[in-house]
């Protein structure tokens, strides 16, 4: 049954071809010799060959949390639905010669002007706070064997190679590694990079890449406005990875939409599991890169990650850990820096899908010392399809 209802899913999900297609078959005349059967078995192969060329997917994202003050809020943790697109070019499958693509939107299932902020996407885009759907992907490309090259808004190496295996807590998190330092990431090229070239080579365990951006967004615009390079490997449950990119393009007084002259990042992530057990750690060096209000700066980031399934099951889990980003000396910022801890507890109810509860217990302070940002506290449920 599971089987037979896939199709009906990915037909939902692809309704605006549907329909190209029942348009077309209302002006065809359909000979009189064939049977009202024969026509339903040719659409249903038509619909069957389109559809299992796609794979939807799916995460409904949401938390509510108060703060060390009072304030109580819902929030989006970055919901988002969307399609993979494959299609071989060639019936030889010892070629593997295919076209690839994919979309995905973002949804804004409750308000974004939240009071508090609890597991919310960091790295909504520039202009996307008041949207109910905005664009988070969208890329088109072709595999051949080991090799993809694609074309389009999507991951960077930066952070598929380098720093998503950091990336994992269901809430909080992700804010001393560089990735969403301007919107998305979009910008730079650290994050869900806009127009970015990205060849990528994966053979067993060893994963290499590259990116360059063509974006000409600023009058410093270059044939490769910014690049970035990546490498990763696993083995026996260990994996370590790093990320580099550059920015050409930058412009001194950036506007919101541009990236800054000197942008650089660098990070390297270490990550182990075994059995019922995970740890990862990261580093991060960025030059420029960073922003509180209109000043960009130096800094050093690290942040730690540890999990453990304690129930029999391994459906229950309890994580902990850090991050952690301070300006270098000489950015004149005082003792303005970003630090946190987090602590999670979850419980995996189906593929892909929690209830946690999590606690973000901030003390981060500002360029005089003092704290500037409450410690947050809240519930969250992720349901993936």
């Amino acid at each position: 049954m599971k089987n037979a209802n896939l199709p009906l899913i990915k037909i939902l999900m692809i309704v605006m071809a549907l329909f190209l297609m029942n348009g077309i078959s209302a002006q065809t005349t359909i000979p009189e010799e064939t049977t009202t059967s024969e026509t339903e078995t040719k659409d249903s192969n038509w619909i069957e060959e389109i559809t299992s060329r796609v794979t939807p997917y799916g995460t409904i994202r949401i938390g509510a949390g108060f703060a060390e003050e009072g304030e109580i809020g819902i929030s989006n943790n970055a919901p988002r639905i969307g399609l993979k697109f494959k299609h071989a070019l060639s019936n030889d499958e010892a070629e593997n010669f295919n076209v690839i693509g994919g979309i995905e939107f973002g949804v804004n299932l409750v308000s974004r002007d939240d009071t508090v902020e609890f597991a919310v996407d960091p790295g909504a885009g520039i202009a996307q706070v008041g949207d109910a759907v905005f664009a988070r992907l969208g890329f088109v490309g072709v595999s051949y064997q080991d090799f993809e090259f694609t074309f389009g808004k999507q991951n960077s190496v930066y952070y598929t190679l380098g720093a998503n295996q950091i990336d994992r807590f269901l809430a909080f998190g992700g804010a001393a590694i560089g990735v969403w330092n301007i919107s998305d990431g979009g910008i730079s090229g650290t994050g869900r990079a806009n127009q970015v070239f990205i060849l990528k080579y994966k053979n067993k365990g060893l994963t290499l890449g590259a990116q360059m951006q063509a974006r000409n967004i600023s009058d410093n615009s270059e044939s490769i406005d910014t690049y970035g390079f990546g490498v990763n490997y696993t083995i026996d449950g260990f994996t370590i990875g790093a990320g580099y990119n550059k920015v050409n393009d930058g412009v001194e007084d950036p506007l919101p939409n541009q990236a800054k002259e000197g942008d650089e990042a660098f990070v390297t992530s270490a990550s182990f599991e075994k059995d019922r057990f995970t740890v990862a750690a990261s580093y991060a060096i960025l030059k420029q890169h960073q922003q509180v209000g209109d000043i960009f700066y130096d800094a050093t980031g690290i942040e730690f990650y540890a999990r453990y399934k304690f129930s029999t099951n391994q459906r229950w889990h309890v994580a902990a850990g850090f991050n952690y980003l301070k300006p270098d000396d000489d950015e004149n910022l005082g003792d303005f820096d970003s630090k946190f801890g987090i602590v999670e507890v979850g419980y995996n109810f189906k593929k892909a899908s929690h209830i946690f509860v999590a606690a973000d217990i901030d003390q981060s302070e500002d360029s005089n010392g003092d704290s500037r940002n409450q410690s947050v506290f809240g519930i969250g449920i992720r349901f993936g399809f």
